[in-house]
């Protein structure tokens, strides 16, 4: 998997589409300063391998919008391993989009709708909500380390987020290996042999 960050510091993401912004993610990738993930070749050529669809639910004007996007594999020149480009707003192995998801959560954290409301609101379960309310407090102990994760409530995390935390989405994925609020990975992260 190839993650595309920086896009976010740059666009208004509060008032551009999904759809909108994958395209911008598109248009602003350039394969040649990505190393291969797989065997960290530093420059290899990057061809077009293939495509599929994906589903991304986002919240835009007060309801949820499911967009179909085409996701671009390349090849690795050096190890002919594949990889998917994933902006960092898609959050792998995930249909809701990041904006989504933080969206959610700032509705929960900030008690100012039921859970009801919340699930009625987005058209989701309140297991949903829970899991992902359980899972962001995990990463945020990740973000913040123990003792500030201790000292900072998740309802003053999820607010400074948009403003704050956005611009650091790389680094939180360089350290862990993960994207901010993604639950799995299918493969473990490759050394070279």
């Amino acid at each position: 998997m190839l993650r595309f960050f920086g896009l976010l510091q740059k666009l208004d993401f509060l008032k551009i589409t999904a759809f909108d912004l994958y395209q911008a993610y598109e248009r602003h990738f350039n394969p040649g300063k990505f190393k291969c993930p797989f065997c960290h070749a530093k420059h290899p050529v990057w061809k077009k391998h293939a495509t599929y669809g994906r589903y991304i639910v986002s919240f835009e004007n007060g309801k949820n919008i499911t967009y179909k996007v085409i996701i671009i594999r390349y090849r690795c020149s050096s190890c002919e391993h594949t990889h998917a480009l994933l902006p960092e707003f898609i959050v792998p192995y995930r249909s809701y989009s990041l904006l989504f998801i933080l969206m959610v959560l700032k509705d929960y954290f900030s008690k100012s709708m039921t859970i009801e409301k919340i699930c009625e609101k987005y058209s989701i379960s309140a297991s949903t909500i829970y899991s992902l309310k359980v899972l962001f407090l995990r990463q945020k102990k990740i973000w913040l380390g123990l003792l500030e994760d201790f000292c900072i409530a998740a309802e003053v995390f999820i607010k400074a987020f948009f403003n704050k935390y956005i611009f650091v989405l790389e680094e939180f994925y360089l350290e862990t290996n993960l994207s901010f609020l993604q639950t799995s990975r299918r493969t473990k992260a490759h050394s070279p042999p």
